[in-house]
């Protein structure tokens, strides 16, 4: 066998061999900290013994350690603290059992600081544990549980998506959130680094994972497509996943030649994707042209024809003094967009209706607003685009919601409505797009809500791309009788 086979195949034998020392010697300490007690005076004949397993599995860990930190496939700075503590770890526990274990001169030796070790011991199996976390599943690992609500778009505020460069606004921002804590510059899984073109382009170990002008073939796409609880869909399961908006977009540029620098309007847009474009569309300084050139389209979407008044200033100044995102939808326009994402809306919702008749766009995404805040937000009767994504929201804001007339894209995802809701309202009569990725809508009632919702795009998120003989070919060993 190849040597260079055997040290990869040592090297992967490291996730299992990791836990071995830290179960071990955590029962080592627990049992020497009960043996202090008459009762339990019975384990400290079995301390050595669990300290000496402890320290031999600890060694071959750093071994195994060794190896894969040599793939290259981990930032080196996290890789080489979680080493060299590792390591320590290793000597304290050889410490500790050569303190219970030989007695006599290591004895005397370590018994004045044998607490010590023991602290010290524990300390450097909780730290290293968690540096070894860190690398396999992203420096937030510890604290993901407790983020209760969607992770926030990935997308930064753009003024006029059409003249978006549709790599650097669009593409690489998703690529940023969703797949970089492993693919990224501190540490290229699998070899593969996602966070330039160069890189992109060079693919991993297993080769290329990007093919321009066609997504079915590329292994960037196909690995999200791959149902969440399986080995190899990514992102992780337990990491962020692509909003169905994410991976439209993905997809889309993929499709259309993967291009690092053209912009929007000069990269052909079928229907499907214009919702997903137009929803990505924030005011910025300098923002749009008004409805010329190559932009047209897309700003008689979201901004009405007719002219209208100035915003109340001091709503505005309130707004903003307040850390809310207010702009002007395009450039001699008073007509407004108000980002308050992620933040806790508490009594900013009333604050908007003084920009009731300027505000055409509003995202609330990964707010804590509800139903009682759509009974405000439906006096704003302009809006044309409303995020409501991880919100919480049930079936009792549709009505309000339904009631927008101007509303040409609704994005639902991460929030508790159901069919039952969206078939009991009648849809706005503009509505363009409904995003319903991660609602309580299931399966068995597209077909309805697809009948009710005529001219609607629905965007549940479920994306299936056809299947290849490649990607189901499985080899066994035969099987000798």
């Amino acid at each position: 066998m190849h040597l260079l086979t055997i040290t990869e195949f040592l090297a992967h034998l490291h996730p299992a061999l990791v836990h071995l020392p830290i179960g071990i010697l955590l029962t080592a300490l627990l049992l020497q900290l009960f043996a202090r007690w008459e009762k339990f005076a019975a384990f400290r004949s079995a301390i050595p013994a669990v300290l000496l397993a402890g320290v031999i599995s600890a060694v071959l860990s750093c071994i195994t350690g060794f190896l894969l930190f040599r793939n290259g496939d981990y930032d080196d700075t996290l890789v080489s603290a979680h080493m060299w503590l590792a390591i320590a770890l290793t000597f304290a526990a050889f410490a500790l059992y050569a303190r219970v274990g030989f007695g006599g001169a290591a004895e005397r030796i370590f018994d004045r600081n044998g607490n010590m070790i023991g602290i010290l011991l524990f300390l450097l199996i909780m730290i290293t544990g968690h540096l070894g976390g860190s690398l396999t599943h992203g420096e937030d690992y510890l604290t993901s549980s407790f983020h209760n609500t969607p992770p926030p778009p990935a997308f930064r505020p753009i003024a006029d998506v059409q003249q978006a460069a549709a790599y650097e606004d669009i593409v690489k921002p998703i690529l940023e959130s969703r797949c970089n804590n492993c693919h990224g510059a501190r540490r290229q899984k699998g070899g593969l680094r996602l966070d330039n073109p160069g890189s992109i382009a060079k693919g991993g170990k297993d080769g290329r994972v990007l093919v321009a002008g066609k997504a079915d073939s590329s292994e960037l796409i196909k690995r999200i497509l791959i149902p969440e609880n399986e080995e190899h869909h990514m992102p992780p399961r337990d990491r962020p996943q692509l909003s169905s908006q994410e991976l439209q977009l993905l997809t889309w540029w993929v499709d259309q030649g993967a291009d690092y620098r053209k912009i929007v309007k000069d990269i052909p847009q079928p229907e499907k994707i214009k919702p997903a474009l137009l929803a990505l569309q924030h005011a910025g300084p300098g923002g749009g042209e008004g409805a010329s050139g190559g932009n047209a389209d897309a700003i008689k979407e979201i901004v009405p024809e007719g002219a209208i008044g100035p915003a109340d200033e001091k709503a505005i100044m309130e707004l903003r003094g307040a850390g809310v995102v207010v702009l002007p939808v395009a450039q001699n326009s008073n007509y407004l967009s108000v980002d308050i994402s992620g933040a806790q809306v508490g009594t900013l919702i009333p604050l908007l209706l003084p920009l009731k008749k300027q505000l055409i766009q509003l995202d609330l995404s990964g707010t804590g607003a509800g139903d009682n805040d759509m009974e405000v937000i439906k006096q704003c009767t302009a809006l044309r685009v409303v995020n409501l994504r991880g919100t919480r929201i049930t079936n009792n804001a549709l009505p309000a919601l339904a009631s927008l007339p101007e509303l040409r894209v609704l994005n639902l995802v991460g929030t508790n409505v159901t069919a039952r809701g969206l078939l009991a309202v009648r849809p706005p009569a503009h509505l363009h797009a409904l995003y319903l990725y991660h609602t309580r809508v299931e399966r068995g009632d597209w077909s309805r809500l697809k009948a009710l919702y005529k001219t609607t795009v629905l965007d549940s998120g479920g994306y299936i791309l056809p299947a290849l003989v490649t990607d189901t070919a499985i080899v066994r060993p035969s099987v000798k009788k």
